[in-house]
């Protein structure tokens, strides 16, 4: 009877560690999202800076002509910095501020981009968008709402140590932990950089916005 009680309440506590897991996973694609609608916004609002704008959309167009090793490597370094800030993140007790604020950055960056191929180049963006932007984005976007959720938890374990009379978190062996597994979220960028690649490789000669 003790053994059935026993498993019943592993089971809840499995349950529970679930859903709030599946709440952070959530709360991170929701800052994310946030962001890009931040992005949009930010281009249709600041028309004074649209020459900004076209100079980076052409700077990432030459970018991604530039062949496969090139886009790869490019594709795949430009994504490091939002690795690296989640990481750093994860490893203070403010991450639970930091973490959601660089994804929202993230996803301001992606909607800023978009938004411009629209406006400047109208259905030649959308199409440009969709076959060379986005497939890449969203592999890349799992990978660091994935690191996000894992940086967000450590941050709490972290934090937790400043409560009293709580069970401390065993700090050296959760950050070996983490580390191993933020190590592991990099073959989703290494994907989506792949992937960004491909994707000019077979479809940038069908543009040709410089022009």
């Amino acid at each position: 009877m003790k053994n059935k009680s026993s498993k019943i309440k592993n089971n809840k506590t499995s349950l529970f560690e679930a859903i709030n897991q599946n709440n952070s996973l959530i709360f991170m694609a929701f800052s994310l999202l946030l962001g890009f609608l931040a992005g949009v916004l930010i281009f249709k609002t600041k028309n004074t800076v649209s020459g900004y704008y076209s100079n980076e959309f052409n700077l990432l167009y030459n970018k991604l002509n530039s062949g496969f090793i090139s886009v790869l490597l490019n594709s795949f370094l430009e994504q490091l910095p939002y690795a690296a800030a989640i990481f750093l993140s994860g490893t203070c007790m403010v991450g639970a501020v930091l973490v959601p604020s660089t994804l929202a950055i993230r996803g301001a960056v992606y909607g800023m981009i978009m938004s411009y191929a629209y406006f400047a180049h109208g259905l030649l963006g959308i199409v440009f968008s969709l076959l060379i932007i986005i497939p890449s984005a969203v592999i890349a976007s799992i990978g660091i709402i994935l690191s996000a959720r894992e940086a967000l938890g450590f941050s709490l374990s972290l934090a937790r140590l400043a409560l009293p009379d709580t069970k401390k978190p065993r700090i050296e062996q959760d950050f070996k932990l983490y580390s191993v597994r933020q190590i592991f979220v990099l073959i989703f960028f290494v994907s989506a950089a792949f992937v960004q690649a491909l994707m000019s490789v077979s479809f940038i000669s069908f543009f040709n916005f410089l022009s």
